[in-house]
């Protein structure tokens, strides 16, 4: 039996939580196919655990410590797929994943740096640019570090789909972030995201973010607000339904904040709401409106420290 019918037949024979040698490996290069509760995937031992963690689509790759196979413990470097039915194509990439190459070159390249592996692939299938952007969450994060650092206790809620990224009692902060190097245009998801209030002000801090090796990554500033008494629990798990959980490359990725300016959202701030409509009611059958506004020209504060 070739390897990818070994695998096809592993991953229709497998028992759930149980490993099964790929018989067609040579004992001193193994791999073994997985079954978990709607996934299948192959796991090759590393010699050193190194958080890792990579997804797109249905598929991930990551490392796992000290996991159980049969009398002995391994680190190990797993690929795994979530949708059951298109197990037998996956099992091609799997067979690519698990092939040891002449002397075990391949298995030497892959578990040295399984981000390379990872980004042929993706390059393969078309998905390069879909990659998830840090800087997103780091100016959110940027924010919310510095409000508790002035004695504030704000709320990060802008992965829950709040209406406004951070929460405090008396007001509110949207974020936007930018790697383009000039301009002032943001996205605006909703009418009611730039939609000032009478009882509750609401500001927009704009970030413009360029990558640099002086700069702070993403889990430099996980690591400080935990640090400042944030808690860990909840920061992880809103970074994980950011996409972005532990040992995510996207998340060692450096940037330096070169602009950071405030905007109180007023009744003079540009925005689309109800009111801008007929009747003070949005047009029948009009679900959503999405549009871009340009902060040139309005009157903002520099929050940039020096």
């Amino acid at each position: 039996m070739d390897l990818v019918e070994r695998i096809k037949d592993n991953f229709s024979k497998g028992y759930f939580g149980k490993a099964m040698d790929i018989q067609e490996l040579p004992n001193e290069h193994p791999a073994w196919t997985l079954k978990g509760n709607g996934w299948v995937g192959v796991a090759v031992p590393v010699e050193t655990y190194i958080p890792f963690s990579e997804q797109f689509s249905q598929v991930r790759i990551c490392t796992e410590a000290n996991v159980q196979i049969g009398s002995r413990t391994y680190d190990l470097l797993l690929l795994q797929c979530f949708t059951m039915q298109s197990r037998n194509e996956f099992a091609l990439m799997c067979a690519h994943f698990v092939e040891p190459g002449k002397d075990g070159n391949f298995r030497r390249e892959l578990t040295a740096s399984p981000e390379a592996w990872w980004k042929r692939w993706k390059e393969m299938l078309g998905n390069i640019s879909s990659d998830r952007s840090s800087y997103n969450v780091m100016g959110e994060l940027l924010v919310l570090e510095r409000l508790i650092q002035s004695g504030e206790n704000p709320r990060w809620s802008g992965v829950e789909r709040a209406t406004h990224d951070i929460e405090l009692d008396t007001y509110g902060i949207e974020v936007k972030s930018t790697v383009a190097r000039y301009g002032y245009e943001i996205t605006v998801s909703s009418i009611y995201q730039m939609r000032p209030s009478m009882d509750r002000p609401l500001n927009l801090d704009f970030i413009r973010f360029e990558k640099s090796v002086q700069g702070r990554s993403l889990d430099d500033i996980a690591r400080s607000l935990k640090e400042l008494g944030y808690d860990a629990d909840s920061l992880e798990s809103a970074l994980d339904k950011a996409g972005l959980e532990s040992g995510c490359v996207a998340r060692n990725i450096k940037y330096k904040v070169i602009e950071w300016k405030r905007y109180p959202v007023d009744k003079d701030f540009p925005c689309i709401t109800e009111a801008s409509f007929k009747d003070d009611r949005m047009p029948p059958r009009i679900l959503k409106i999405t549009y871009t506004l340009d902060l040139a020209g309005i009157n903002g504060s520099n929050q940039l420290q020096p």
